[in-house]
């Protein structure tokens, strides 16, 4: 079980970060490259990573200590990602108003979610994450033996109902896409898709099934691709106007989102039964990055502001940019937080290490 459970956290975090990936290609438009197609390529970003949301807090509470109530569990999984939420406001506020910090317009950015655009994400994220104790008790509940998938459907058209619902009559914050809407809108349907999918513990276990799963994933990511690229989202926009098109997304974008998903999943599974070594490396170094998603997401449009500053040279749109740009966009984040990281624990050691010391003076004394 821990094994299978290990492969399933490879994948999720391959998939992060290959989504962070899309994010900033999407955000560099204009910068890293012209035209439409690239940008719509990348348009799954968001829609997978509220998809793998869902499947890892369904993870968290599955495996929460026994003591750990749901409460706790959720003020926890809240503060992960408020404090670096307000550590990035007020680096981005700091460097936006000219190297100064005021305690009322960051306040203010803090409270509305809007001092950059990917901060929308967050406040989605921390609604999830609120309701996520919930959903999940009710993800349990259709646990029902052979009305178990019929249980599923029924959870899955009720959160699809209310998605749709939160889209056309609620309103949450003047920000960005889904950050409008109550529960994100429809990403509120995608997280409880993560939910079950995590719930029914899908695992590839052999060989040849992992080569069937890999060739039927990649012909239905190609199909999906070519109706989004020449359907251009038309459909979506016949028949729910703009509400429901890229962010949140409407059916096409949906389908394509899960089409990577089930690509990723396939091919990461493929990866690890094939049992190269090469393969493994790879595997276990995209998942490390994909660790750090979070960090990346939150800093990306400010380091990505500077980089035209920092690399007068890369003005021309250029493989060489698009790499220095994607490289240091992932890096400075990434490196500031194993720093960050770095510093705590030699604090805490030396905490440790000064309350020992104290203790053995007192025994002696």
């Amino acid at each position: 079980m821990q094994k299978n459970e290990k492969k399933s956290i490879l994948w999720i975090d391959c998939a992060k970060f290959l989504a962070i990936l899309a994010v900033l290609i999407d955000h560099g438009k204009g910068i890293l490259y012209e035209g439409e197609t690239i940008q719509y390529i990348s348009f799954f970003s968001v829609s997978v990573f509220f998809f793998l949301s869902g499947m890892t807090s369904w993870y968290s509470l599955e495996r929460r200590r026994p003591e750990e109530g749901l409460s706790r569990w959720t003020a926890r999984r809240l503060w992960r990602i408020i404090a670096p939420y307000l550590v990035a406001v007020a680096v981005c506020q700091f460097l936006k108003s000219g190297f100064t910090l005021s305690l009322g317009p960051y306040v203010l950015w803090v409270l509305n979610f809007n001092l950059e655009g990917q901060f929308y994400f967050v406040l989605i994220y921390l609604q999830l994450i609120a309701a996520a104790p919930a959903l999940y008790l009710l993800t349990v509940f259709c646990r029902r033996g052979r009305l178990t998938f019929l249980w599923r459907l029924l959870y899955l058209a009720a959160a699809l109902t209310v998605s749709i619902f939160c889209v056309k009559h609620t309103f949450a914050l003047q920000t960005y896409g889904g950050g409008n809407y109550l529960l994100g809108g429809t990403y509120l349907f995608l997280f409880v898709m993560g939910m079950i999918a995590a719930d029914m513990q899908i695992a590839v276990r052999y060989l040849s099934r992992a080569v069937f799963c890999a060739a039927t994933s990649a012909v239905l990511f190609a199909a999906a691709l070519a109706f989004l690229l020449t359907d251009r989202l038309a459909m979506d926009e016949a028949l729910f106007g703009w509400l429901l098109r890229v962010n949140p997304p409407g059916i096409t974008l949906t389908v394509y989102s899960l089409s990577v998903i089930f690509l990723i999943f396939s091919w990461c599974s493929l990866g690890v039964l094939t049992g190269s070594r090469a393969v493994g490396h790879i595997l276990a170094g995209t998942a490390w990055l994909g660790r750090y998603t979070l960090y990346v997401f939150l800093y990306h449009m400010i380091i990505l502001d500077y980089l035209p500053v920092v690399f007068p040279a890369l003005s021309e749109m250029s493989v060489l940019k698009t790499t220095v740009y994607l490289g240091t966009m992932c890096a400075l984040p990434i490196g500031g937080k194993l720093l960050y990281d770095r510093l705590r624990r030699s604090l805490f050691r030396k905490a440790a290490e000064e309350r020992k010391d104290m203790t053995e003076r007192r025994s002696a004394a």
